[in-house]
């Protein structure tokens, strides 16, 4: 077994704990078990649970894979199959995918599939989606009899993990594919979109909850050379998400776009969620646009002497700027109106971009839809305390490690020694949530 790219290991304590771990774990798993998995021991027999659902979860999400020898009987099946699959003659593409209802990716691809159900309909193109009852079919119907055929000739890619997939060309070799990331890159291309330029991110439990339900139209925006989906519920929503693509929204975009972006109005409030993270919240139409357009041109790639953080930010109405956690967002934009009255707002920015003044200082950029960013000095970081108390003497080192894991991936060697000294001499504020609140709201004593 071997990690992939997608997963980043950092700094494993003598008392073994996993001090930091990015992945995509769609549910909680004990630091502990990810740590048997990271350091390649023997798993103790009170973890063997939960290492099986993390190790489970990395593989559907495409982190892991298996290199050890595959055993005989498994193996001679596995050739049967292929051979199988490369006896199947198709007039036109065929994806058949194999899911399954306890997998939260597979509940999201699901939902991103019924949203761009009108683009796949305009393609010439079968996707059969298996494993989940009934079979579920986008794009041109294949007879019912060629259905059952194709079930039971990639029936066996389910062992992979779910998502899984295999691709048939007509004229061409099948391929498997594993993984959300794969899946939805198959669907892409099979769109004539393409999938490097393409916003796709993996889903969280938060993200697959929200996305369940239907939406009424998927408008795709374009921000430097990147493609993004933008989701919206209810005839305002549907407007104001048009407006901020700046292209009608009604357009029927033939090319398969995964959803990243959601909009919606319950009541008279106006919600943007990313995923299943709440990143902006407002009261009219106009500000909802303005905050939507700015979270669409975040989504923009860096330039040269720009780190780019999977973290928030928050921006004082004085001019110094806060990073945080990106778990916490949803908490802050919801306690907004608190956080406005001691001159905090949070901003909706997918991401935080950080560069240097002449001196040195890191300072916040705000990305901005008229071309023109604003720049503000970061004051400090609010962060989670350890979950165990550390020797002094290393908390600091272990607050950076922290902090520099909120880099976006991939990174050049030179790229993590600048954000490296970019956030080193940051102040780090160790807190909950709720503590980093009061910390926030709370007057400075007068002296």
């Amino acid at each position: 077994m071997r990690l992939t790219p997608g997963t980043v290991l950092l700094e494993t304590g003598s008392d073994g704990v996993l001090l930091n771990c990015r992945a995509p774990v769609a549910a909680y798993v004990p630091p502990a078990a990810m740590n048997w998995a990271a350091r390649g021991t023997v798993v103790p027999a009170e973890h063997e649970a939960a290492y099986a659902r993390c190790l489970e979860t990395w593989r559907s999400a495409g982190l892991v894979q298996d290199t050890g020898p595959q055993p005989a009987a498994l193996a001679a099946a596995t050739a049967t199959a292929q051979k199988r699959r490369a006896r199947l003659a198709v007039d036109r593409p065929v994806l058949v995918i194999m899911s399954s209802p306890e997998c939260g990716y597979c509940r999201h691809l699901r939902a991103d599939l019924e949203a761009n159900r009108e683009a796949l309909a305009g393609l010439d193109t079968s996707v059969l989606l298996l494993g989940d009852g009934s079979p579920t079919v986008w794009g041109a119907r294949p007879d019912p009899g060629r259905v059952t055929e194709l079930a039971e000739a990639c029936a066996d890619v389910a062992t992979l993990g779910t998502p899984s997939a295999v691709l048939l060309t007509p004229g061409g070799s099948p391929r498997t594919l594993r993984g959300f990331d794969a899946v939805t890159a198959a669907l892409v291309e099979l769109g004539g979109g393409d999938p490097g330029r393409t916003v796709c991110e993996v889903p969280t439990s938060c993200s697959v909850t929200l996305s369940v339900g239907p939406v009424d139209a998927l408008v795709t925006a374009h921000v430097r050379g990147r493609t993004l989906g933008i989701a919206a519920r209810g005839p305002e929503p549907v407007r104001v998400a048009g407006l901020a693509a700046e292209e009608p929204a009604q357009a029927c975009d033939t090319s398969y776009v995964p959803v990243t972006l959601r909009v919606e109005r319950p009541h008279n409030v106006w919600l943007i969620f990313r995923g299943g993270e709440l990143v902006a919240r407002s009261r009219n139409a106009e500000e909802a646009l303005s905050l939507l357009r700015r979270t669409i041109a975040g989504f923009g790639p860096p330039e040269a002497d720009q780190t780019q953080l999977l973290c928030g930010a928050l921006v004082h109405a004085e001019g110094r700027a806060m990073l945080f956690p990106r778990s916490r967002l949803s908490y802050f934009v919801e306690r907004s109106t608190l956080l406005a009255r001691s001159g905090w707002r949070p901003c909706p920015d997918p991401f935080a971009l950080l560069e240097a003044d002449p001196d040195g200082t890191p300072l916040l950029v705000h990305p901005s839809p008229a071309g023109i960013p604003q720049r503000t000095p970061v004051a400090g970081v609010l962060a989670q305390p350890p979950d165990h108390p550390r020797p002094a003497a290393h908390a600091r080192g272990r607050a950076l490690a922290a902090l520099v894991n909120w880099l976006a991936r991939p990174v050049s060697p030179q790229q993590l020694r600048t954000a490296y000294a970019l956030l080193a001499p940051l102040p780090v504020h160790l807190g909950t949530r709720e503590e980093s609140l009061t910390f926030l709201t709370t007057p400075p004593a007068v002296a």
